[in-house]
């Protein structure tokens, strides 16, 4: 360690130590090896080198003679006390070496830190192209079910369509008299396909309807899985324990307002001809019928009218006044004899019912 308070001149060493001469490499390697030493007696470490260990070959020798000014590497100037110290190459390049390596690890750090910086950026980007997307394809899912909408063909129902009874329903569905009143055809009830043909034909417009029940303390049916059993019981009953050929009523009504389909329109009742025959499903003289029931069996005889199936002015009449019995039953019977078309023939002194169009009294028990 030297101090050096003097500024150097180009005619001088490279370094003017106190005043004095360039010493020589002698002097100078002699130097060196002295502040090795006293480094080392100091307790200052030293790297390893041909000064603190002679087993370390010089990489290379370098011979200056007669030279009194030496730069080898870059020219550099201080002023103030300096430490030298020789080093040589493998010992240089370890220490490269592992300086790289720290670098190198540095520079990872820093892209990685630089990725990770980018990453969440990265994320939001793809995340708003997945969103931008799925806006998208909503938004052509919307207008292609626009467009379908209003290119549809409309169909449009006619106003006042007549309805007509059997098969003229569309996809299996039921005919609809108005106000949730369906018509269950004989298909739909399950009706013997094997019964024996009906031969006497219902000539329309009919000019009567009556009004019968069945009686026998039979409850009245509530859903068209009920009713379908009743129909088809009654079916049984009146073919195998009457020997009638089919079901004894043109119609049948239930307590949900519903009219099923017995010999329909076409062929005449067992009771008389002329007739509409209608009978409520379930026994009447002990249960009062519905306002449903009561309000299907109105719609039918609306849609009969329309359809010219009964005459404008028909008569309607209870069973109870062409015969002895108790049917429709006492509730049926107070209910009908208010509405517009009740005939009261066969009731006090009125002549008996079907008289002016020559039926006598046989005629509404004809069991056919």
């Amino acid at each position: 360690m030297f101090e050096d308070n003097s500024t150097p001149t180009p005619d001088n060493a490279l370094w003017t130590l106190q005043g004095r001469e360039r010493p020589s490499p002698a002097q100078r390697l002699h130097n060196l090896t002295s502040a090795a030493a006293s480094s080392s007696s100091s307790g200052l470490p030293l790297p390893q080198n041909i000064f603190t260990n002679p087993a370390i070959q010089p990489s290379s020798v370098i011979n200056l003679n007669h030279s009194t000014d030496v730069v080898i590497g870059p020219m550099t100037q201080y002023q103030g006390p300096v430490s030298i110290y020789y080093m040589d190459y493998m010992e240089a390049h370890a220490m490269q070496t592992a300086a790289g390596i720290n670098s190198n690890n540095a520079n990872g750090n820093g892209n990685a830190n630089r990725n990770r910086d980018k990453s969440p950026s990265k994320r939001l980007t793809r995340n708003t192209i997945l969103l931008i997307t799925l806006i998208l394809l909503v938004l052509a899912t919307g207008l292609v079910v626009l467009y379908i909408e209003l290119n549809r063909p409309r169909t449009e129902l006619p106003s006042n369509k007549a309805i007509f009874f059997g098969n003229n329903y569309d996809h299996d569905t039921f005919p609809n008299l108005g106000n949730g009143h369906l018509v269950i055809d004989r298909e739909q009830w399950g009706a013997a396909k094997t019964t024996p043909a009906l031969t006497i034909p219902l000539k329309r417009p009919i000019p009567y309807v009556l009004i019968t029940h069945i009686g026998v303390q039979s409850l009245p049916c509530e859903n068209i899985y009920k009713c379908s059993i009743k129909m088809r019981t009654i079916q049984d009953s009146a073919i195998a324990e009457k020997g009638l050929p089919d079901i004894q009523s043109n119609f049948y009504v239930s307590d949900e307002g519903n009219i099923y389909v017995g010999r329909g329109w076409d062929w005449a009742n067992t009771y008389a001809n002329q007739t509409l025959a209608i009978t409520f499903m379930g026994d009447y003289g002990r249960f009062k019928p519905s306002a449903k029931q009561m309000e299907g069996v109105q719609f039918l005889l609306a849609h009969a009218v329309a359809n010219r199936n009964l005459e404008v002015d028909y008569k309607l009449v209870a069973q109870n006044q062409t015969k002895t019995t108790k049917s429709p039953g006492a509730y049926v019977y107070q209910e009908i004899r208010n509405w517009p078309h009740f005939y009261g023939c066969g009731m006090d002194e009125a002549p008996a019912c079907g008289v002016e169009l020559g039926m006598k009294p046989e005629s509404w028990n004809a069991k056919q």
